[in-house]
């Protein structure tokens, strides 16, 4: 074989040798990185299997069995009765039975007391987090402001029901004969005040946060062409701080329509049943009457309006913070 074509050959052969290993480097290379994505993949889900697995066990496992009860006649004692389907549900909106009657009513009242509450939750801790922000010292009235937060509900009410009793602090100190607990309007006043003295701090730690977060040149240029302090809350503040007052209004909102313990232990419901709660009367019904698929029920109904509020809530305030 001439030696120019035996060179040519070996270049040929040494070309598809260089191939080869290149082609093999590559799968190799190819075969790390798979090697990798699945390390890193199993390693995400050890990170959240922890988590998954307390939802499952806390949240998805009693949303579900909950929706088992709210189908059964129940009582918690007997176990799982006959199968009643959506009759349950049925019920709160055709019948004018007494337990109809008193869920709506009592829905009423959570209304009224979500309406009141609210917008005090959201403007009262927006202002004391303003003029924590103009004052000295804001560390310390920072932790005054939410020292209440650290009380139980129970302390709260015994608290408050102290305070506002026919003989208690206010009315001894004030020389006033109201009686706070037991007449309208007084009952809903006296629970939405113990409920803005003990939620407050929360919330005006968030309003905070976000007050802080303002660029100072806004506040320095509106400074700067004399605008008071009044009008740097109204113009500068409040414009700025939409998303998260957004965030507040939709929890307060929550929280509010749970209301529970400060009604129970301060009014026991009354006058009458003028200040009892969805919540108050969710409880009674499963664990007074002892019908628990009944309450599951209404639970489930609670749930569902408390969603459609927030969802309109989200999307009023979203609409008007993009005018």
């Amino acid at each position: 074989m001439a030696p120019a074509t035996q060179q040519a050959q070996l270049a040929a052969e040494g070309a598809t040798a260089a191939s080869a290993r290149m082609t093999v480097g590559i799968g190799a290379a190819r075969a790390l990185r798979r090697r990798r994505g699945y390390r890193e993949h199993l390693q995400g889900w050890a990170f959240v299997l922890p988590y998954f697995l307390c939802f499952c066990a806390f949240v998805a496992a009693p949303i579900i069995f909950g929706v088992d009860i709210s189908l059964h006649h129940w009582n918690g004692i007997t176990g799982a009765e006959p199968f009643a389907g959506g009759l349950q549900y049925a019920r709160l909106f055709k019948d004018s039975t007494p337990d109809a009657q008193r869920f709506w009513a009592d829905l009423g009242h959570t209304a009224l007391f979500v309406g009141i509450s609210v917008p005090l939750l959201w403007a009262v801790p927006t202002a004391i987090a303003y003029l924590i922000f103009l004052a000295p010292l804001k560390g310390v009235f920072r932790v005054i402001f939410f020292a209440p937060v650290m009380l139980s509900p129970t302390a709260v009410g015994v608290l408050w029901a102290f305070l506002l009793g026919n003989t208690g602090a206010v009315n001894t100190l004030l020389g006033l004969h109201v009686t706070w607990l037991v007449s309208q309007p007084y009952a809903w006043i006296s629970i939405d005040v113990a409920t803005l003295w003990w939620t407050l701090g929360v919330n005006m730690v968030i309003m905070y946060a976000a007050i802080s977060q303002i660029p100072t040149s806004s506040v320095e240029a509106a400074t700067l062409d004399g605008a008071s302090h009044l009008g740097l809350f109204r113009r500068i503040v409040l414009p700025q701080v939409k998303p998260v007052s957004l965030v507040v209004i939709v929890l307060a909102t929550i929280a509010s329509f749970n209301l529970f313990a400060q009604s129970y232990i301060m009014t026991g419901g009354g006058p009458g049943t003028s200040t009892e709660t969805l919540s108050m009367w969710i409880w009674r019904t499963g664990f007074d009457i002892f019908n628990l698929g009944s309450a599951s029920a209404m639970a489930f109904v609670m749930g569902v309006i408390l969603l459609v509020i927030g969802v309109a809530e989200y999307a009023y305030i979203r609409r008007g913070s993009l005018r």
